[in-house]
């Protein structure tokens, strides 16, 4: 009779198993095995409901007399494609499980904003992935929502106020209308976010949002990108940013988005308002050469700032004022025996700052682009013949924006050379979030240039997984982070 394998090597064999299939494979193994120590824990570590009665079974099974402990083994929640859920029971349930390290729930019209609120209410210090998806849509008209201002605003101020951690992934999703499911008789659909502005810009310069590395927001038709930049601190750290199905513009995109958020790789914008009206090819020229000056345009913005601080720093003397020429004549004198009182110099708004007679001659360094991929859906009235000529429309901008950002390089090297003062931005780690006079600046004391930046790739297939993406896409890029 052969020796069972010890408890340490089934749970070493476990842990190859995709959280998606472990839940079987366990259970499968316990039929297999009858006898065999397998923890069984590992039950509990990844739990994906996907029906209502799903979520009553497993809060039936906390309330046991070991659920306490099975509860400290549950690191990843996943309520999938379950819009009907007891909103109340989801709140007790998730009270139970405290030490959660990701979090994907469906919010349907059963929930009302005070259950999400509730669940938000507490930090979870553990949690690292946190996906939120909502369809608010109801196929029989009702005011109630409008008239209590019912909105879920306070979701965001909730996770605005959670404290620094180390949060990696955020996901807010407002699923759009399904056509087939749309009632007959058109009506106004309930709004999940009223104040967006606000509350969106107060959570992408909070603390927790700080550690995000890739942020989801798709909210149909919500202009977003000014929200998302308000601060020299939102979404510092954010390199994977999909902002489908939400109103972002061609000029936002360069000069808003790819201008603020410094160390942004990967972009998606499907399904949204960007280049979607007629189609001309020098339009992808143009967005090309603005997302490689991004740092151009972030170098002008911040050195207007300076030239305003200067001219509210430096004194301006008012001129001494000149006597009239009179009619020459008997009874005109053409001199005075008094002399005109001179006027004190003018001070415009005088600021004491140590660094203000240097802020006459600063120029800053512009950063090399950072974005790497970038995806968008195009206009159906583009046929799929004119991919290959948008993308060479959108390189050849990016190469003469690379050319225009070098050419200015060179003009502050000549100036470096000559002793001028040359500064560039800090790193955002380094920042304190203040773009004011020098703050978040620092002297360039020995000169290095970026040697081969290479063209984004361009992705315009959509974000179907059946299509013929481009290699490195930023689609690729978002599989692998959704669990979705």
């Amino acid at each position: 009779m052969s020796l069972p394998l010890p408890t340490e090597l089934y749970s070493s064999i476990i842990a190859q198993i995709s959280p998606e299939d472990r839940q079987q494979s366990i259970l499968s193994l316990t039929r297999a095995l009858p006898y065999a120590p397998i923890p069984l824990y590992h039950l509990f570590e990844h739990i994906t409901l996907s029906h209502r009665e799903q979520v009553l079974d497993l809060t039936r099974r906390l309330l046991k007399p070991d659920g306490k402990d099975v509860s400290l083994y549950v690191q990843e929640f996943s309520l999938h494609n379950e819009w009907t859920v007891d909103a109340e029971v989801m709140v007790n349930l998730l009270r139970k499980l405290p030490k959660l390290r990701s979090l994907s729930l469906c919010v349907g019209t059963n929930f009302a904003p005070e259950h999400l609120k509730a669940i938000f209410q507490q930090p979870m210090p553990d949690l690292r992935y946190l996906s939120l998806r909502f369809r608010p849509y109801v196929q029989r008209a009702t005011y109630q929502q409008f008239l209590s201002g019912s909105y879920f605003d306070s979701t965001l101020s909730c996770l605005a106020d959670w404290p620094l951690s180390d949060l990696s992934t955020l996901s807010i999703v407002q699923e759009p209308m399904d056509p087939a499911q749309a009632p007959k008789v058109a009506f106004a659909q309930p709004i999940v976010f009223f104040r967006l502005d606000s509350h969106l810009s107060e959570l992408a310069r909070s603390p927790y949002m700080s550690s995000a590395k890739s942020f989801r927001l798709r909210i149909p038709a919500r202009p977003v990108a000014g929200p998302l930049t308000t601060s020299p601190l939102s979404l510092p750290s954010v390199e994977l940013l999909d902002l489908s199905t939400c109103n972002v513009f061609g000029a936002e995109l360069t000069d808003t988005i790819l201008a603020r958020l410094t160390k942004l790789k990967h972009l998606i914008l499907d399904n949204g308002a960007l280049l979607r009206g007629e189609y001309h090819a020098e339009d992808w020229a143009v967005l090309g050469k603005g997302c490689a000056l991004a740092g151009v345009k972030r170098t002008k913005e911040r050195e207007k700032k300076l030239r305003q601080a200067r001219l509210e720093t430096v004194p301006v003397p008012a001129q001494e004022r000149r006597p009239r020429r009179g009619r020459r004549g008997v009874s005109t004198a053409t001199i005075s025996l008094r002399k005109s009182p001179t006027r004190e110099s003018r001070v415009v708004g005088v600021i004491d700052t140590p660094g203000a007679t240097a802020m006459r001659k600063i120029r800053l360094y512009p950063a090399s682009p950072s974005l790497c991929s970038f995806a968008t859906t195009l206009s159906p009235s583009v046929t799929p013949d004119k991919h290959a000529e948008i993308r060479e429309q959108f390189e050849k901008g990016w190469f003469e924006g690379l050319t225009q950002l070098r050419e200015v390089r060179a003009r502050l090297y000549q100036s470096f050379r000559l002793g001028s003062t040359i500064m560039k931005f800090v790193d955002v780690d380094e920042s304190d979030g203040s773009d004011e006079g020098l703050d978040g600046l620092v002297e360039v004391t020995s000169w290095e240039d970026d040697v081969d930046i290479k063209v984004p790739v361009l992705c315009l297939v959509g974000p179907g997984k059946s299509e013929a993406h481009e290699p490195g896409c930023a689609h690729s890029f978002a599989w692998e982070v959704w669990k979705d």
